[in-house]
């Protein structure tokens, strides 16, 4: 099984909590390993510190090992890595260690797992799974899967053992076994061939001190087989001559060896011992039974001698058992041929010394020349320091001029400091006056409120009465046939008599109704516990005046889908067509999943008074949406359902009614009460409800799904049965925690009691990215959380972008965003602008408007229709927001464009992992600008860009974007 057999599985999605990764020590211990060793240091790229421990190797490993390391330190060879590993893991300075083989390189899922838990360490030793490719080959079904290595740990938790196959000490209870399902590993390129096994097999079990093989008895034969079998039992394969039995016996070879060398050992079997013994009794046996060999004149053939630099050793004692008659030429011939070989090594001895003297005098050659390098450098030197005191004198020139011109500019600010007061005292009393003003003004404003209160609670009785309920039918009939009653009126005016006998009637008629029933004061109507089952004949209106203003749009005919069985009501405060900021964007794309998905939404539109749109973008929204209604605070309905459609009868000049009573609101008892009431009115206004009320009669939805938790107000009027959705956006309990604290408000911060009560009035809650899909299931526990992002087309077709350097900012004028924009241009842009004169900042959308003066090198465009050309040239894209709540969609939409993003923290929460090669993190203003410069100064990997939007295109699809939304409808 190759490599390309290894498990690959997209990262699973990380919530960045801001944590602060440790710092991580990479260390490689090599030894003539050149064919592999690039591969595995490439693996460890992620590391803060890389050293390589060489142990003098003799092919190249140092020299291409320096090209990826930190450092590379040489030492000693030695046969086994044991004897090398306590000193190179004390070698590292950081506490977190990453020590791997030269033969062993992580595969990506295993580095994406160690940088995860750098951030957040669940355990101090970390054994990974090893697999090991023996002859080339890894295959699963062999006996060596899986298996577990302790690669990475803290410094602090192990301890290392110089026995061979020792390993390390370390507290089991702190280690954690790393799953392999996900592709997590070590490829272990241990063994290319059987040789190469044999060789370190015979290497390793050669050592004195190493783990041996365990054995019970001393029969060898049955422990060979034991051995054997052993291996082959955990094979999970039967083919006989297969890839796993062979491995299982080439396994059981090293056992057999390293029990046959203890087998020696406790024998006390010294085999070298024994041959030279023998060589002894033969040569005696030799001497005594068989005639010496004569040699004339002894030769020695000198014609291969290349070179010899050790001297002859001792003559050897003269054994007693050699004859004393040996011929005296003889001996003068040994003694001859000693002679010739000692000539022979003074000759290599002085070819060895000349060869010293060159290499000694290029030395010197080299040192002459770098003794004249040090002096031009010196001179060069010399020439600088100069230079630098004759700019220190200038620059102490330009500082004189500087300090006088600063003296004129402080005593002209003065100047105008007096002026700013003498204006600031006359703009002082005019403020006084405009104070007292106002008070008069105040006093008046609270007069005509009690009187108006007074009012309304005399209009409130009269709609209590029975005289009010009587003559309801009489008012529906006047509101519907408004020429009929103007007849009536002029009938009447025409014939007195039966006027006042009509009058006579009515009085009578009341007499008796008060007569049957005594009166009673009006009270306000208590406040619901629960539901409220709202009475259409009782519910008073805030304004008389108020009536429904029914108008059908002339658009384009589109087709409708009000038939299907799975109706969706849904309700905001935003025009989400054309989006022009990231939650009209997100509410679009979640009505076009859900038509999609075989829903019928009708889309009812209740703008913010600041927020009204224009009859040009009603229209254009009008002609995306089948069914779309927008809900205007005066009682105009705009809409595009077919003409003869029941759903708004009977609406057309109804009086709107106030829920006020109803719903529990007439008198809160604290001022925050008192705000927090305002809110919700003013997201949700009664006409609004009033609306509501008629579309959940007339309709009969399924679903009501509702942006923002503001929009709950109307939920206790609608039907119980109804399921009820909030599509959150926002956690606002968090925004002190994560926005106020930077100064920037927007008035709608909540308790987390307040937001847990409003949250609790749905079923269904929708939560945008997963750290605040958490936070929503602990203020809700009772309620059912999804987590549902938005989904993106990815630009597959994303080129490299032009030489231009040019800096992308897309926004909306939302507070967060402006006060980044300001920031950013102040603490970050001039330090880019300084670095890269050549950069642009392209500023794109309405935050533009808040830039007052415009700096060098930046362009504010306004809104665009179309941005892709604008991401299409961008270098990088900039989310300078610090702080903030929910999904940065913007970032989002940067990313599926397949350009770099540099963002705070909060620019990327709930950001898939499967984005991190194109997002760059700042903590600080400076380090924002340092992301921007690096990004500038590279060049993207088209190859690279294209792999990386596959990957984006399916982890932003609809299908995975939505799942959990729409399994839990299926579900309700």
């Amino acid at each position: 099984m190759s490599i390309e057999g290894a498990r690959e599985t997209p990262e699973a999605p990380v919530a960045n909590t801001g944590a602060i990764r440790q710092q991580v020590s990479g260390v490689v211990i090599a030894y003539n390993r050149v064919d592999l060793i690039g591969t595995c240091l490439r693996a460890l790229s992620f590391v803060d510190e890389l050293l390589v421990i060489d142990k003098s190797s003799t092919d190249g490993t140092a020299e291409l090992a320096a090209q990826f390391a930190d450092r590379v330190i040489v030492v000693p060879w030695s046969p086994v890595v044991e004897e090398t590993r306590a000193f190179a893991v004390a070698t590292c300075k950081h506490d977190w260690i990453v020590c791997m083989d030269d033969d062993e390189c992580l595969s990506v899922e295993a580095v994406r797992f160690i940088e995860r838990e750098l951030v957040s360490p669940r355990a101090s030793v970390y054994l990974l799974p090893q697999r090991h490719y023996i002859m080339g080959q890894h295959d699963e079904r062999a006996y060596y899967w899986p298996e577990f290595q302790p690669r990475f740990f803290s410094k602090k938790a192990v301890t290392f053992l110089e026995t061979v196959h020792g390993g390390m000490k370390y507290d089991e209870a702190t280690a954690y076994v790393v799953s392999y399902e996900d592709g997590t590993c070590i490829h272990h390129l241990s063994h290319k061939n059987v040789e190469q096994w044999i060789e370190k097999a015979n290497r390793y079990t050669s050592r004195p001190d190493r783990v041996r093989v365990p054995h019970a008895g001393d029969d060898v034969v049955a422990f060979s087989h034991e051995s054997i079998n052993r291996y082959v039992s955990v094979t999970k394969s039967s083919e006989p001559g297969g890839y796993p039995r062979t491995v299982a016996v080439l396994r059981a070879l090293y056992d057999n060896i390293d029990r046959l060398k203890t087998w020696e050992e406790e024998e006390g079997v010294d085999g070298d011992a024994a041959f030279q013994a023998i060589c002894r009794q033969l040569d005696a046996a030799y001497a005594r039974e068989l005639p010496p060999r004569k040699v004339a004149v002894p030769q020695i053939d000198t014609s291969q001698l290349v070179a010899s630099t050790a001297l002859p050793a001792k003559a050897p004692k003269r054994d007693a058992a050699i004859s004393d008659d040996v011929p005296l030429e003889t001996l003068r011939r040994a003694i001859e041929a000693l002679r010739e070989s000692l000539r022979h090594v003074r000759a290599a001895a002085e070819i060895e010394r000349r060869s010293t003297a060159a290499a000694l005098a290029h030395e010197r050659q080299l040192l002459a020349e770098s003794s004249n390098q040090l002096a031009i450098r010196e001179a060069s030197l010399a020439d600088m320091r100069e230079q630098l005191v004759a700019q220190e004198a200038k620059l102490q020139k330009e500082a004189r001029a500087n300090a006088t011109l600063h003296e004129a500019q402080t005593l002209q600010a003065s100047r105008d400091l007096g002026l700013a007061r003498s204006e600031l005292q006359v703009q002082y009393d005019q403020a006084l006056v405009l104070r007292q003003q106002i008070a008069a003004v105040q006093a008046d404003a609270d007069q005509l409120r009690a009187d108006a209160a007074s009012a309304h609670q005399q209009l409130h009785a009269v709609y209590a009465s029975a005289s009010w309920r009587l003559t309801g039918p009489m008012r529906g009939i006047a509101s519907r046939h408004p020429k009929a009653v103007a007849g009536l009126r002029g009938f009447l005016r025409r014939h007195p008599k039966l006027r006042r006998a009509a009058v006579g009637t009515v009085k009578a008629g009341w007499r008796l109704i008060t007569l049957r029933r005594g009166k009673r004061p009006v009270s306000p109507a208590p406040a619901p516990a629960t539901e409220v089952e709202l009475l259409p004949a009782l519910a008073p209106s805030a304004d008389v005046e108020r009536r429904f203003d029914v108008r059908r749009l002339d658009v384009p005919s589109v087709a409708s889908t009000l038939a299907s069985n799975r109706r969706v009501l849904c309700v905001s405060h935003v025009m989400p067509y054309p989006p022009r900021a990231g939650n009209e964007y997100r509410i679009h794309q979640l009505l076009t999943w859900l038509s999609s998905a075989g829903y019928s939404p009708l889309v009812v539109i209740c703008p913010l008074p600041h927020e009204v749109p224009s009859d040009k973008q009603i229209a254009i929204a009008a002609s995306v949406y089948p069914n779309f209604i927008v809900c205007g605070r005066d009682g105009v309905i705009h809409h595009n359902l077919d003409e003869d459609s029941p759903l708004l009868e009977g609406l057309h000049g109804g009086v709107v009614r106030d829920f006020a009573a109803m719903l529990g609101e007439q008198s809160p008892a604290t001022q925050r009460e008192r705000d927090l009431l305002g809110t919700m009115r003013t997201f949700c206004p009664d006409v609004l409800i009033d609306l509501l009320v008629k579309l959940d009669a007339n309709w009969n939805p399924d679903v009501l799904l509702a942006e923002y938790v503001f929009m709950t107000r109307a939920f206790a009027a609608m039907r119980p049965e109804l399921l009820k959705v909030i599509d959150t956006h926002d956690v606002f309990s968090t925004k002190a925690r994560k926005v106020q604290q930077y100064g920037v408000t927007d008035g709608l911060a909540l308790s987390e009691a307040e937001e847990a009560a409003l949250l609790k009035r749905a079923r269904l809650l929708i939560g945008i990215q997963p750290e605040e899909t958490r936070d929503l299931m602990r203020l809700a526990p009772e309620c059912n959380v999804v987590n549902v992002g938005v989904d993106f087309q990815v630009n597959m077709k994303a080129v490299v972008p032009p030489p231009q350097p040019i800096v992308l900012l897309v926004a909306s004028n939302n507070p967060m965003n402006v006060k980044g924009t300001k920031d950013f241009l102040s603490f970050s842009w001039p330090i880019i602008h300084k670095e890269r004169s050549d950069a642009e900042l392209h500023i794109v959308g309405d935050v533009g408007r808040s830039i007052a003066i415009v700096p060098d090198g930046v362009k504010v465009l306004g809104r665009l229709d179309d941005l892709n050309a604008a991401y299409a040239s961008a270098t990088v894209v900039i989310n300078p927001t610090v702080a903030g709540t929910g999904l940065k969609i913007k970032t989002v939409e940067a990313i599926c464009q397949l350009r770099p993003v540099v963002a705070f923290p909060a620019g990327v929460d709930g950001i898939s992992a499967a984005a991190k090669p194109l997002l760059h993190v700042a903590s600080d203003w400076f380090l924002f600008a340092q992301h921007v410069l690096r990004v500038l100064s590279e060049r993207p990997d088209a190859e690279m860009l294209a792999g990386l939007g596959t990957a984006l295109a399916r982890e932003f699809s609809p299908e995975i974007v939505y799942a959990e939304l729409a399994g839990a409808l299926d579900e309700l």
